[in-house]
């Protein structure tokens, strides 16, 4: 038996990365013996990953880094890093990612293309886990490329379809900005502390070995990777287009993998940067604004998923704004609401999922009274949606109130009215998701074909919402596995303002979807109408994006590109040429035709060539 404490850092990413280049192999063999081998690959990844939770716990939050030689030429070392945050992500990404995996089987059963499908799907939670156990910044980067590659594939995975392939190629570009910035970001952190280690970096930072300026910079680069990534404002335009790609991709990249790659870069980096008073307002500002933003469009969206995604953007604002309070009661919050908001998003989006595989369509308005012909699917949205909303005692409740404690006791008062504004209109869009979709009357064409989902759906659904249920009484001992303390608990200015924000959210949602006493076509006209249309557009940052780089931009850059071909570089070469020609004309007269004078021309070159030799050797 192997001892995990060895070999399980390695084995928890490398065992899905060798699956996945199996999976082609194993395909041969027959669709269903490749669809339970990646079943059976994910759940091992799970189970070494849970392995090391232990070995975590027993070392009260000491970090291991573990290292191999990888270029020694340049004495660079590949490494694992053993602390209580990449283990904790590493069981996100496997733990959750296996679920998903699993619900495949029955979600993706009617489609083609699978071996392509189960491929991408652990060479995606393999590079995930990849990312989240490097050492060094090296190492994380082509793991940081390897999520971004898989997340193209994935959501342009029906590539037939033009706005599944546009949206993959959105993806790509989009989050390549924040991939620049942070490669850029880790050259110059390398330029100044000779090492891409995580822990060298932390101590030759220690130690006052960088300028304030220059580390300012640096962290400012490095935060920009985890705006692309985490699709924080303003780079924030190409999640809810990643909704083309299956509902188990979207559960993947919102839950377990991609989106939340950007949170741990942030976290890592915390102790790198955070007595950077600069970067800690920059990080919190993004993130609150973020939160409240999405929050406001996701209260108009009629897509089933597009509301989640939207969701997902606000849910990953509230993580980057805790981390930007600064104290470790917001690093902490952070953390206890990845947790928390993988479980019940995972969930949310799988529901959604056994939703449009029984009604068929992505549209909330065409939905309606699902409750009565999907009562499983039905429970566990309500679990989630509970746990999205703070609802007590569901896990949202548990980490939302420490984010609110967090910016409290720190007096960030700004940050916290934003968060307060951003959860408010989370409540509101929850329950009016959960009334379009499960209550009233059916909407849709024909109700005949509504029925449950198969158990290999519904057994993760259970699972995740059981989790859910239960997660957030995990505070105390979540904080012990992180190495704190005793941070907070339930304290009353919290707790007060967590009901205000559930009674204010839930009443207009409840009068308008539920009570139907208030018509919601009365948003829709006069200068609310003016808003609507707004947040419809999702306040106008695609066609901004669009006019400027997709029909400005390519204008101007071929009108650039003309100039300089014809005025500069065509003018250079008839230049040159006209040149060359009046050169050949002046020595044109040199060739008399003479045999002899051709020669004597020849032999006085040939003596003037050896003079200056001899010169240049005297």
């Amino acid at each position: 038996m192997l001892p995990f404490d060895e070999y399980a850092p390695w084995l928890v990413w490398l065992i899905p990365l060798v699956g996945s280049v199996l999976i082609p192999i194993v395909a041969k063999i027959g669709d269903k013996v490749r669809n339970w081998f990646a079943v059976v690959v994910s759940f091992i990844s799970a189970a070494y990953a849970i392995s090391m939770i232990p070995q975590v716990m027993s070392h009260h939050g000491e970090a291991f880094d573990w290292t191999i030689s990888w270029i020694p030429q340049i004495g660079l070392k590949a490494g694992v890093l053993v602390d209580p945050l990449s283990v904790f992500m590493a069981n996100v990404a496997a733990g959750i990612g296996a679920l998903i995996v699993l619900y495949s089987i029955g979600y993706m059963a009617h489609d083609g293309g699978l071996t392509r499908y189960y491929f991408f799907i652990l060479f995606f939670i393999g590079g995930m886990i990849g990312l989240v156990m490097a050492d060094n910044f090296l190492q994380l980067f082509i793991f940081w490329e390897i999520v971004g590659m898989c997340s193209y594939a994935l959501i342009g995975f029906w590539y037939r379809k033009k706005s599944a392939s546009n949206a993959g190629m959105k993806a790509f570009i989009v989050t390549k900005v924040g991939d620049i910035l942070l490669l850029i970001g880790i050259i110059a952190l390398f330029a100044q502390t000779g090492s891409f280690n995580f822990l060298a970096s932390k101590e030759f930072i220690e130690a006052g070995k960088i300028a304030i300026l220059g580390l300012m910079s640096i962290s400012m680069l490095i935060f920009g990777g985890a705006i692309g990534k985490s699709a924080q404002v303003p780079l924030q335009v190409w999640l809810p287009d990643a909704m083309e790609g299956p509902t188990t991709v979207s559960a993947l990249i919102h839950a377990a993998t991609m989106v939340k790659a950007g949170v741990y870069l942030t976290a890592r980096t915390f102790t790198l940067f955070s007595t950077i008073n600069e970067w800690l307002i920059f990080v919190s500002y993004i993130g609150a604004i973020t939160a409240l933003l999405t929050a406001t469009i996701a209260i108009v969206s009629t897509d089933i998923k597009r509301v989640l995604a939207y969701s997902t953007l606000s849910q990953l604002g509230l993580m980057i704004a805790a981390l930007g309070i600064g104290t470790s009661l917001g690093w902490f919050a952070s953390q206890f609401h990845v947790m928390s908001h993988a479980v019940f998003k995972a969930l949310l989006f799988l529901c959604a999922g056994s939703v449009m595989h029984a009604a068929g369509t992505t549209d909330i308005t065409k939905m309606g009274g699902l409750r009565k012909y999907m009562p499983i699917t039905f429970i566990t949205s309500l679990v989630g949606i509970l746990c999205l909303s703070g609802v007590p005692p569901f896990n949202g409740f548990w980490s939302k109130d420490l984010i609110i404690l967090a910016a409290l006791e720190h007096h960030m008062y700004a940050i916290l009215i934003l968060i307060i504004l951003a959860s408010i209109f989370t409540v509101a869009y929850s329950f009016r998701w959960l009334g379009l979709v499960f209550f009233g009357k059916y909407r849709g064409r024909e109700s005949k074909h509504l029925h449950e989902s198969p158990l290999v759906m519904t057994i993760p659904l259970i699972i995740l919402a059981a989790i859910a249920c239960v997660s957030g009484f995990l505070e105390e001992p979540f904080m012990h596995y992180f190495g704190f303390e005793h941070l907070a608990g339930l304290e009353l200015i919290p707790l007060l303002l967590s009901i205000v924000i559930l009674i204010i959210g839930f009443v207009p949602a409840y009068l308008i979807y539920f009570r139907k006493s208030v018509s919601p076509e009365g948003f829709r006209s006069g200068s609310m109408g003016t808003l609507h249309k707004i947040l419809s557009e999702g306040y106008y940052f695609d066609r901004v994006y669009y006019a400027i780089f997709v029909n400005s931009f390519p204008k101007f850059y071929n009108q650039i590109y003309d100039w300089i071909d014809l005025k500069i570089i065509d003018k250079f070469n008839y230049a040159v040429a006209d040149v060359a020609k009046q050169i050949s004309q002046n020595f044109r007269p040199s060739h008399t035709g003479v045999l002899s004078a051709n020669i004597s021309g020849i032999l006085a070159g040939f003596v003037g060539f050896l003079i200056l030799i001899l010169i240049m050797l005297g």
